[in-house]
């Protein structure tokens, strides 16, 4: 029997620090190739806490603004006969229709991309604020909609960025963190900037 799925520590309610749901408005995106030519440190005993990425000269994240809770992150196990792997899923909103943001939306549909998004929930000093989708193998553009006569959205799109059944991801969401929140966060800031 393999020993890869001991578990090994006791998973508690945390009363003084109760999970808070939703995200904040923002998603921060990155091309695949960027994130995998990029340097990234992780802790030395948890390789699923990302502590430091240093993206390639010249390249940066960019991010799409949200509103009202319209960032909608997800993973889910995808356990097959021989596996156990993760879907990871984001479905956001765009609220522009300009022609540049028009190109951006079809530009997304060519290509992958790994995302960070801010959780509500901050964690023990803002270990558990920044989770990474897509870390492993990308996420793709799976989902394009824009109803002009929603009258909830007045009509933005509906965007769904989604592993690959092909490509499914070996872990939960990363998570990003580096000594506490603010420290992280300027990490994850500092990305939007060569």
């Amino acid at each position: 029997m393999s020993q890869c799925g001991r578990i090994s520590a006791n998973v508690l309610i945390d009363c003084d620090d109760p999970m808070i749901g939703g995200t904040k408005d923002l998603l921060y995106l990155i091309n695949i190739d960027d994130w995998l030519d990029a340097t990234i440190t992780r802790n030395g005993s948890n390789s699923q806490i990302i502590e430091g990425v240093t993206l390639p000269s010249s390249t940066v994240a960019y991010k799409f603004e949200g509103k009202n809770n319209s960032l909608e992150p997800k993973s889910m196990l995808a356990k097959g006969r021989y596996y156990e792997l993760y879907d990871h899923e984001i479905v956001f909103k765009a609220f522009n229709n300009s022609p540049t943001v028009k190109q951006q939306i079809e530009a997304l549909a060519k290509g992958k991309y790994v995302a960070i998004v801010e959780n509500n929930h901050q964690g023990d000093e803002g270990n558990a604020a920044f989770e990474v989708y897509g870390d492993e193998s990308g996420l793709e553009l799976a989902e394009s909609e824009r109803i002009v006569t929603d009258t909830d959205s007045q009509g933005a799109y509906t965007l769904t960025l989604r592993t690959s059944e092909y490509a499914r991801e070996g872990h939960l969401p990363a998570t990003f963190f580096l000594t506490d929140y603010a420290t992280t966060k300027a990490l994850v800031v500092g990305l939007l900037t060569a």
